[in-house]
């Protein structure tokens, strides 16, 4: 699980606006995921924020599309309903046609690079006690990054892994009975950088993750929220507030809605 949210922080810090995926078979659910992205000022008070509603379905059994239904409170114009209905055809295809789509989520492929032997390697957790968590007992773990190990990922994250892992901590609540995750909770323990700071300075990273049984042994994000404080290139100080809730699951008959509107009404 660990592996998630530190992909998470991977992703140019944008973790808190997307809830990723555990390494399970495509989610045979749809879900409705809201996103809230605020820039923040100095002072962390919000000047900017975004908000999108998307219905999530799995397409081919293989990948999940994340599909618009309005921004900001507006729904889609008709061209734009035109345009989603393009992507999401577009989308079908490549992967009927054995090709990774144009827009599938980096982050997703990301994680699948991880093994368990190099998140050992990698991290140091310790069993701390158990807790109880929204009616269910936990096992509840404590981790920090194991100092000169990163994880091999290659690409142009490698970098970011190679100086952010160590000074990563976190805490993890795995359900007793499901042993899955039930809540992660990630923190970066000391400000790090990247070429001394010339490159990426983050100075702040938090994320909280909560996971919702929607069967024996089956566990999916169900919300999340972070903060990032980072500056980039020296000049281009970056301080953004995420929060992403998945809700409304629901078990699908088949594979995907029969119609790009099914799963959800207006």
């Amino acid at each position: 699980m660990t592996l998630v949210l530190l992909a998470a922080a991977a992703a140019g810090m944008t973790a808190a606006t997307t809830i990723l995926p555990p390494s399970l078979p495509v989610l045979p659910y749809s879900f409705r995921q809201t996103t809230i992205v605020e820039t923040l000022d100095k002072a962390h008070k919000s000047t900017e924020r975004d908000t999108k509603v998307q219905e999530v379905f799995p397409v081919e059994g293989k990948m999940l599309f994340h599909r618009l239904i309005s921004r900001n409170g507006k729904p889609l114009s008709l061209k734009e309903e035109e345009e989603e209905a393009k992507r999401l055809e577009a989308f079908r295809q490549a992967i009927r046609d054995g090709k990774k789509p144009k827009d599938a989520e980096q982050v997703t492929d990301l994680t699948a690079r991880f093994s368990g032997e190099e998140l050992e390697r990698a991290f140091i957790s310790e069993e701390i006690g158990r807790e109880e968590l929204r009616g269910r007992r936990c096992i509840l773990y404590k981790f920090r990054g194991r100092p000169g190990r990163s994880i091999k990922i290659g690409g142009q994250y490698q970098k970011f892994f190679d100086v952010v892992v160590d000074g990563v901590v976190g805490q993890l609540w795995i359900d007793e009975e499901d042993r899955k995750p039930a809540r992660g909770e990630v923190r970066l323990k000391k400000p790090v950088s990247i070429a001394f700071g010339l490159l990426v300075y983050i100075k702040q990273f938090d994320l909280d993750v909560d996971f919702e049984r929607l069967e024996p042994g089956v566990w999916w994000p169900c919300k999340a929220a972070g903060t990032a404080d980072a500056r980039f290139l020296i000049f281009q100080p970056c301080v953004k507030r995420g929060q992403v809730l998945n809700e409304n699951f629901k078990r699908m008959p088949s594979q995907e809605p029969p119609t790009a509107k099914a799963a959800f009404a207006r």
